[in-house]
């Protein structure tokens, strides 16, 4: 999942549709004419917390640098868009459309990459269900009658996963099925909130008196405390003032809620046509070269904006400037536009990716369950011993991950550390109190912060979007890593990773901390393992000083 969701940056957005004071930005579908790269500002000459990238330059300026691939392992990318074609990955191995092998990797007509996603003519799904559903529908068959006593150790394992992924899936489906029922027409919508307000009357102003409503079978009412369990903002000041803005803004509030959740569930077939099996996580070669996008607004768009983040074609006078500016950006097509990424797609993207030659991978994405997790980490394993560092973005929970279960991660089944691995939070330009976005995931097992909140970058058909979120975050860091790849290229993963972390910038402030509801004071340096925000000139001059 590309870490969207009404606790997320469309909660943030609906704050801000009500005219209440937010601690993080939502994401914007207009940027102004003139992009305003911000990110790339230096905290001490400019008072924005970037990551220097402009001075980052100067230091490099007659240095030379060799071509690096990042492998952008996304929803796919828009490999004819005017900012990208010039630094899309060409397989030198592979002649276009003559529908052979020539490479004998097993991928034919691998030009730019591959799909995972795609039907042999490059037709792709948009949404695919999302993990629980996935987990609920391929093991039923296999575990809904199962005899726990009888099963083997793996067996047990993925039942178990069965058993929490088929719970889960009926809490979302109550949620989502109430949230479309409130959002159907605008008396239902207000009814249902009426009625919330009548049982919040005395109560006190906090989620858990929301949480506690009992709402019967009232289908609007339980939509209502849905939503206002989700989006409860202190800032409101009580039920009754939050209730009323919450009413006046149907039309607004109604095609978010609808993205959030879908206008309709997936159907459980989405992924025919691919012709693969789901089940089988050992499957390699299946899927497709191209990426059919269409008209579509949805297919491609999160890869093509995260591709443009690390190397939009520099100095070209066109749209956006990418990080790195030697860069050769992969497609390699893993996340569907709406549901969950599958764990074999993932763990064949990184070992396509790794196998044609890429460097850094970028991964922004992310999900609660992994059932074939096994398969995942021998993927990770397999990109740490061919030296590929992999940058993951943390999520847009606005929680605390060191003990929540996320995936992928780095730690491996048998509690050892992949050291090739990175996981990134989301900074803002705002040098205070909203350093961190409130969205943003932290913890010990976030690596350090970067700009992501507010990013101008590439979209399909030669569109350019301002988004927000850590999937924004977790390309500017891999842009950098490109960077001094292609700068210094006798560095390894581990070295350039050990880099980036020494060289954050470290800003001595006090932050809120991320959360909802707007959390207490906390340092910043608290939020993540290194306390700071990539910072591209400083990781130059360190990784120049090493031998």
């Amino acid at each position: 999942m590309k870490h969207t969701s009404l606790s997320g940056p469309l909660a943030l957005a609906l704050m801000a549709s009500l005219g209440l004071p937010i601690c993080g930005a939502a994401q914007s579908l207009n940027p102004p004419t003139k992009f305003n790269q911000w990110s790339y500002k230096d905290p001490a000459t400019d008072s924005i917390p970037g990551i220097s990238l402009d001075k980052a330059y100067q230091l490099l300026k007659g240095r030379k640098s060799v071509p690096v691939v990042v492998g952008v392992v996304d929803s796919g990318i828009d490999i004819a868009h005017e900012d990208l074609r010039d630094v899309v990955w060409k397989n030198p191995k592979e002649t276009p459309g003559n529908n052979a092998d020539d490479d004998k990797n097993g991928y034919v007509d691998d030009v730019n990459g591959w799909n995972f996603m795609g039907a042999k003519d490059g037709t792709t799904y948009e949404a695919d269900l999302d993990e629980v559903g996935q987990i609920t529908n391929d093991w039923k068959a296999k575990f809904e009658k199962a005899d726990p006593a009888k099963l083997s150790a793996t067996e047990k394992k993925q039942y178990d996963i069965y058993l929490k992924a088929k719970a889960q899936y009926a809490k979302s489906n109550a949620r989502t099925n109430s949230l479309r029922v409130l959002v159907r027409d605008e008396a239902t919508y207000k009814r249902g909130m009426d009625a919330m307000a009548t049982l919040l009357t005395g109560k006190a102003f906090e989620r858990e008196s929301i949480t506690a409503v009992e709402t019967g079978s009232d289908t609007a009412a339980l939509g209502a405390k849905n939503l206002l369990t989700e989006i409860f903002a202190p800032q409101a000041g009580s039920f009754d003032n939050l209730i009323t803005r919450v009413k006046q803004v149907y039309d607004r509030l109604k095609p978010l809620v609808l993205s959030d959740i879908g206008g309709e569930t997936p159907p459980d077939n989405a992924r025919k046509a691919v012709g693969d099996d789901p089940t089988n996580p050992n499957e390699r070669y299946y899927g497709s070269p191209k990426l059919i996008i269409g008209k579509s607004e949805e297919l491609a768009m999160h890869g093509s904006h995260v591709a443009g983040i690390i190397g939009a074609k520099r100095g070209n006078g066109v749209g956006v400037d990418g990080i790195a500016d030697n860069v050769r950006l992969m497609m390699v097509g893993v996340v569907p536009s709406g549901g969950d990424e599958r764990d074999k797609d993932v763990a064949n993207g990184i070992r396509y990716a790794v196998d044609n030659g890429a460097k850094v991978i970028n991964m922004s994405f992310g999900k609660r369950f992994s059932p074939y997790k096994d398969a995942v980490d021998a993927a990770i394993r397999y990109a740490e011993e061919k030296d590929v560092l992999l940058v993951h973005a943390a999520g847009n929970n606005g929680e605390n991950v060191d003990s929540l279960p996320t995936y992928p991660r780095p730690e491996y089944e048998d509690g050892t550390i992949a050291k090739n691995y990175m996981t990134v939070g989301n900074s803002t330009r705002r040098l205070g109190s909203a350093l961190p976005a409130s969205s943003s995931n932290y913890g010990m097992r976030v690596d350090l912060f970067a700009p992501g909140t507010d990013i101008d970058a590439t979209t399909p058909h030669n569109g350019y979007q301002s988004l927000t979120g850590t999937s924004m975050a977790s390309p500017c860091v891999a842009g950098v890593a490109a960077l001094l790849r292609s700068y210094f290229p006798n560095l390894t993963a581990v070295q350039v990773k050990d880099i980036l972390l020494k060289s954050v910038y470290k800003p001595d402030v006090m932050v809120r901390m991320p959360g909802r509801a707007g959390g207490s004071m906390v340092p910043f340096s608290t939020l993540s393992k290194s306390g700071g925000i990539v910072n591209a000139y400083e990781a130059v001059k360190l990784a120049m000083a090493v031998k």
